[in-house]
């Protein structure tokens, strides 16, 4: 889950605040009508008296999601070394947890990043008047400190925000596109890395302490995380039945569903969400390429049309290209425009990109796999749909080692199927590269690994088809 707010940020705050000029004028319209309700939510926001106030209240329940997401992690870590047989998300309740805090917690980072990013173009915008460029400087600062703060649980449960910022930041300036020590870049990305990881394993047991006390607070945030949970279901009815004598292929059924519940024992397909990222994609494949093997990437149009050299180059080395909507927003609550722009224009944008159909598309956060709105949407398309059986959960866990130690666990209990990464995140480039080191190991063996594509696979199983 990266980055899904920082597409034509100023395009649509502009419309509302009348000040700002676009930030990318040739972005395809369908985004400028997603994006409005952040530019509505920030003007309301730079104009409230109680402005501060709800900055200060926001980043608080970002800490607090954090903080649950990191407990109620350790309860699902906790089912899966209790565990004797098959590992079920769909029965799990700490997983559904999981998933509702998930969701809740990327549609906040939106939110703040967005306005962090619009508080600092107000700042540089000549002509604003100085009464709103007070305000709009005072909440930056604030907001700056908090992102830049010292203290260990400021620094790990902002990170993804900071980064979204620094990406954006260097998109901006051409950083992607210029020359650069590309070797002393690194090295100060794995010092940092290195420093979160320290402070993650230092804390990490007060941390869930003071989740578990979040938790059991009777507020609104405890209410929604309940409430998103009990009502998730991952699966339809159909989807938990066993997909014996199965033929894939697009629908709304179970043939259009891919569950992984019938692959060969030891057969695994490696998928990575929400990229393509300019840092860590290229680092991804390029661990694939030294290990001979092939992933299945699932990516947000968002960024398929910034970094059009990245998908290239995945595609040069024979992985598939995958679709996951174009800004990663929960597909059942959208209406039948929305819906639309997510799934038939995001998948125009990719197969144009790509240079080639897409078989494959994955909901966000899984949400739609079981509605069938959804689903005819993406079978009108010619496409399967695809869930996993592994979650990493690499997109709140920071620590490559017990990333690899979650995996692991269900990889042994399941035997075969879906693995869920997310190549937009530091963690998930070293987790994912442990992860194979350890499957080579397991070479000659009855628990031996055979990695696959989901094209491959499917393939396979339909007879060659």
């Amino acid at each position: 889950m990266q980055k899904r707010v920082l597409y034509i940020v100023i395009f649509t705050l502009f419309g509302a605040c009348n000040h700002l000029t676009p930030l990318y004028p040739s972005r395809n319209p369908s985004a400028v009508a997603i994006d409005n309700s952040l530019s509505i939510n920030f003007k309301q926001f730079l104009h409230s008296p109680s402005a501060e106030i709800e900055l200060r209240a926001s980043l608080e329940d970002l800490k607090s999601y954090y903080l649950r997401a990191e407990s109620i992690m350790a309860d699902f870590d906790g089912e899966l070394a209790d565990n004797k047989g098959s590992i079920s998300l769909e029965n799990s309740k700490p997983y559904k947890k999981l998933i509702s805090i998930w969701r809740l917690k990327h549609q906040l980072q939106d939110k703040l990043t967005y306005n962090f990013i619009a508080l600092e173009e107000l700042m540089d915008k000549k002509g604003l008047e100085l009464q709103e460029k007070k305000i709009a400087s005072k909440l930056f600062n604030v907001m700056k400190k908090e992102l830049n703060s010292s203290e260990p649980l400021n620094k790990l449960a902002y990170d993804e925000i900071n980064q979204l910022v620094l990406n954006e930041s260097k998109q901006r300036s051409g950083f992607y596109i210029k020359t650069f020590d590309g070797i002393r870049n690194k090295k100060i990305e794995l010092k940092s890395e290195s420093e979160k990881i320290s402070l993650l394993r230092k804390y990490r047991d007060q941390f869930r302490k003071l989740g578990k006390k979040e938790h059991l607070k009777n507020d609104l945030i405890t209410q929604q995380i309940e409430s998103g949970a009990e009502n998730l279901q991952l699966l339809d009815q159909a989807g938990r039945e066993p997909q014996s004598q199965l033929v894939f292929s697009p629908g709304v059924g179970p043939n259009g569903n891919i569950m992984s519940m019938i692959f060969p024992k030891g057969v695994w397909a490696l998928t990575f969400d929400d990229g393509p990222n300019p840092t860590y994609t290229p680092e991804i494949l390029k661990n694939l390429e030294q290990a001979g093997i092939k992933a299945t990437f699932f990516w947000l149009a968002e960024n398929v049309i910034k970094y059009q050299s990245i998908v290239d180059s995945v595609g040069e080395k024979a992985m598939v290209r995958a679709n996951h909507s174009w800004t990663h927003p929960q597909l059942p609550k959208l209406n039948d425009v929305d819906l639309d722009k997510e799934i038939v224009q995001s998948t125009k944008v990719e197969t144009k990109s790509y240079g080639e159909p897409i078989r494959f598309f994955r909901c966000p956060y899984g949400a739609g796999n079981s509605v069938t709105r959804v689903r005819q949407k993406i079978a009108d398309l010619n496409m399967l749909h695809v869930f996993w059986n592994v979650d990493t959960l690499d997109w709140q866990d920071k620590d490559p080692e017990s990333i690899l130690a979650r995996a692991k666990k269900q990889m042994q209990a399941n035997g075969h199927g879906v693995i869920l990464f997310h190549d937009i995140h530091p963690q998930s480039v070293e987790a994912s590269k442990k992860l194979i080191e350890w499957s080579n190991t397991l070479k000659g063996t009855n628990e031996e690994i055979r990695w696959v594509t989901l094209s491959e696979i499917v393939d396979e199983m339909n007879g060659g088809k």
